[in-house]
């Protein structure tokens, strides 16, 4: 069963969700609007679904519902960030912030963050610096190790890092953006097959013997999509862990790493050929039956900030009860019917 949900409801109610935890009404609203533009995107594994977790590790300190950020100059264009274990969208907010600016006064700038609490969805970040006119590259680390290493003993290795990157074109507000999962697919992805019947892809995942499943309720670690996608993931765990000062393999602490880089194409003296260029390979990608990177979620955006976002029935059912007694849900949201079906969407509005 989906219900559908305003999107102004749900970022009203999260903000109050954090400001529950503790959070400053600030910090409540920049990571409500990241879930709930995550949710929007349909990247629902980091949207709003999160939520209850977040909460939880707020109020048991796991996460620091009131970081002290500290900064660090690094040389021209570059800064250290230590986050204090802020929740990830937090962190990314001011990594984003700093590198814009740099970005804008020297043409590149790059921030490397400290103790990151779990980042959601870069893409979401990447793309605010999209819609600036700038590049942005955004990498993070996971916590656990949760992807094996090909053709190793089965177990859980490398971490499932993320990468987002962000292009802009020609529409100011809807840069190419890719926002992907390192190793096969995100964890988050992973559960809506297990909530919605579906099974994995092959070569996706290894049970606890570390023999290949297909059932994402039995998967218990990641796989590469091939060797070109694992040194990915192995680069990816150099770059954003050893380089922000962070541990290079994944063990288990809430603190990771992220990096955020931004060019400023007009500053180089570019930005009009990227524009061009966007323009151009679009063009001869829809002649070929392809889209731009990203295009499929600005589309499923426009349509759920109109329709309503998606949401499955036990994860509303978690929202509520994270809120519970404190934090009262939109009356709607506790509406129950009859005539409900595991296909059906009723629509909250």
């Amino acid at each position: 069963m989906a219900i559908a949900v305003r999107p102004e409801e749900l970022t009203d109610y999260l903000i109050r969700l954090y400001l529950a935890a503790g959070m400053t009404r600030r910090g409540a609203r920049t990571v409500a609007g990241a879930q709930v533009e995550a949710d929007l995107r349909g990247v629902v594994g980091h949207g709003s679904r999160l939520a209850p977790g977040y909460v939880a590790k707020l109020r048991s300190g796991h996460l620091t519902a009131r970081p002290k950020m500290t900064r660090r100059p690094a040389g021209a264009g570059c800064l250290v960030l230590d986050a204090d274990r802020a929740p990830g969208a937090l962190a990314i907010k001011h990594a984003v912030s700093f590198a814009a600016t740099g970005a804008r006064r020297q043409g590149v700038a790059l921030v490397l963050v400290r103790n990151a609490g779990h980042a959601g969805a870069l893409g979401v970040g990447a793309a605010q610096l999209g819609r600036r006119g700038l590049v942005g590259v955004l990498a993070a680390q996971t916590s656990g190790p949760s992807v094996a290493v090909l053709g190793g003993p089965g177990t859980g290795l490398l971490g499932n890092s993320a990468l987002a990157v962000a292009v802009p074109g020609p529409d100011p507000q809807r840069p190419v953006l890719l926002d992907m999962a390192a190793g096969s697919m995100s964890w988050g992805r992973l559960h809506e097959h297990a909530r919605t019947g579906r099974q994995l892809p092959e070569g996706c995942a290894l049970d606890q013997g570390g023999q290949p499943t297909r059932d994402p309720a039995r998967a218990a670690v990641l796989l590469p999509s091939g060797e070109r996608a694992q040194a990915l993931v192995i680069v990816l765990e150099l770059l954003v862990g050893a380089l922000t000062g962070s541990p290079a393999l994944p063990c288990g602490d809430e603190g990771r790493g992220l990096l955020c880089l931004a060019i400023a194409p007009a500053r180089l003296g570019t930005g009009g050929q990227l524009t061009a260029a966007v323009a151009e390979v679009a063009r001869a990608l829809g002649e070929h039956g392809a889209r731009l990177p990203g295009q499929r979620a600005w589309a499923h955006h426009d349509h759920a900030a109109t329709r309503g976002i998606r949401l499955a029935e036990p994860d509303l059912a978690a929202l509520i009860a994270a809120g519970d007694p404190h934090v009262p849900p939109p009356p709607a949201w506790t509406t129950r019917h009859n005539d409900r079906t595991d296909n059906s969407t009723e629509v909250l509005l």
